[in-house]
């Protein structure tokens, strides 16, 4: 009975097991990203319908060049980038991207902090016309690329989580012209099985005007446009020290204004999305 009653009490008292779910980066680790994704679209303008979907597959090959307290230098170069969408001309930049490459600087929160690369990637998918170039630079700004790089490394926590704890992200996104977009994720850690760790997320996403002016010859003056629907799964192999799986799917909602040309219009739109991606220490290109 006693000895019962002790083991009890020492189970009682031993805490939950935590996980360390951080990215271990070594100097000279190379790896890869394939993701997917497929975006089904409707909108409406002036009583007309149009229906598109789009198709993204992107094969990207990390590779760290150092790694320096709070200052972490790593590569991401495009070996593949193909987009299907129908009725868009111009939006399947194809092999433009191809050997592309990025260097970023991340700080201790896996945070970029300094990007290199942007003003060639700019001519890449311009073909060197500058009116593409104006539009591209408006549209994709540096501050947004870095963002972009960023996701891959943010959804582990910077801390020790047990089962069932949660943490939180913001994130802000500047689309020049075409206004900003906010989301707020909710992260949980739902199991741990032998290395790896399965993390839920759900969350919010909203577009907003406010863009800034760019001098390009259309803007959204007005928009409200929120996620019905915004979740996703991740899984991070903690032997690794990466992510190793992730799916998310999105739908999205709203009203918006478009001014161009001296001309205002409304239009209402609805847009499922989907993302699933693997990463890997093995090339999908060849393997």
């Amino acid at each position: 009975m006693f000895a019962a009653m002790s083991i009890a009490l020492l189970l009682a008292a031993a805490p939950d097991e935590t996980y360390a779910l951080q990215w271990k980066l070594k100097e000279g680790d190379v790896f890869y990203s394939k993701t997917a994704v497929v975006m089904d679209q409707n909108i409406e303008v002036a009583g007309q319908t149009m229906d598109q979907k789009i198709e993204m597959k992107t094969i990207l090959k990390f590779k760290v060049k150092s790694v320096k307290p709070g200052a972490t230098v790593a590569e991401m170069t495009f070996l593949d980038n193909q987009v299907e969408a129908p009725g868009l001309p111009g939006a399947n930049l194809g092999n433009k991207l191809k050997d592309v490459t990025f260097t970023a600087t991340l700080d201790d929160k896996m945070k970029v902090t300094k990007l290199e690369g942007y003003d060639k990637f700019i001519d890449a998918v311009s073909d060197g016309n500058e009116d593409q170039k104006k539009l591209m630079k408006a549209m994709m700004p540096e501050t947004t690329i870095r963002q972009s790089f960023g996701q891959t490394f943010l959804i582990a926590p910077d801390k020790k989580v047990g089962i069932g704890d949660k943490w939180d992200r913001t994130d802000k996104m500047a689309l020049g012209p075409l206004g900003n977009v906010e989301t707020k994720s909710a992260f949980t850690l739902e199991s741990v099985k032998g290395n790896i760790a399965t993390i839920s997320m759900k969350g919010t996403m909203s577009f907003k005007e406010g863009g800034a002016d760019t001098g390009l010859p259309f803007k959204i003056s007005k928009a409200d446009l929120k996620a019905e629907k915004f979740t996703g799964s991740h899984k991070f192999d903690m032997k690794a020290g990466r992510l190793s799986e992730s799916k998310m799917e999105m739908v999205m909602g709203g009203t918006m204004t478009i001014e161009a040309a001296g001309m205002t219009i409304d239009a209402k739109m609805k847009q499922k999305m989907t993302m699933t991606g693997v990463v890997t220490e093995k090339n999908p290109v060849v393997d």
